[in-house]
């Protein structure tokens, strides 16, 4: 129990305040939101897959349970709500903060070109 509080519960609590209290707020749409999520999580079954490989064992015994298309579902669903949480705590970091202004923004993280020269 207590190694499951400290592995689960403690990063995520402190990760929620760091969200709440600390972070700007993020510029991620439900679009790319799933988009992400799906790479994830299909990007950690086939690591999983290929650990498998040379190992000979799955480390949940719940992939082995459900065969191959029950993986596929699990990581489907994996994406899903990794995409759901994410528009959630979006949600939630509006709540807390104040939504911003109505106003488009200028410019968005990545787009160097776009945003002009350093």
């Amino acid at each position: 129990m207590h190694a499951d509080v400290g592995f689960h519960a403690v990063p995520s609590i402190v990760l929620l305040i760091d969200l709440l209290l600390l972070s700007p707020p993020w510029t991620i749409s439900v679009l790319p939101a799933l988009a992400l999520s799906s790479t994830i999580a299909f990007g950690y079954w086939f690591w999983i897959e290929r650990c498998f490989q040379f190992n000979g064992w799955y480390p949940y015994p719940v992939f082995e349970a459900v065969g191959f298309e029950g993986r596929v579902g699990l990581f489907a669903l994996s994406a899903i709500v990794m995409a759901l949480s994410t528009g959630t705590l979006k949600w939630l970091y509006g709540r807390v903060n104040g939504y911003g202004t109505s106003a488009k923004a200028q410019s968005r993280p990545g787009a160097i070109k776009s945003n002009g020269n350093i």
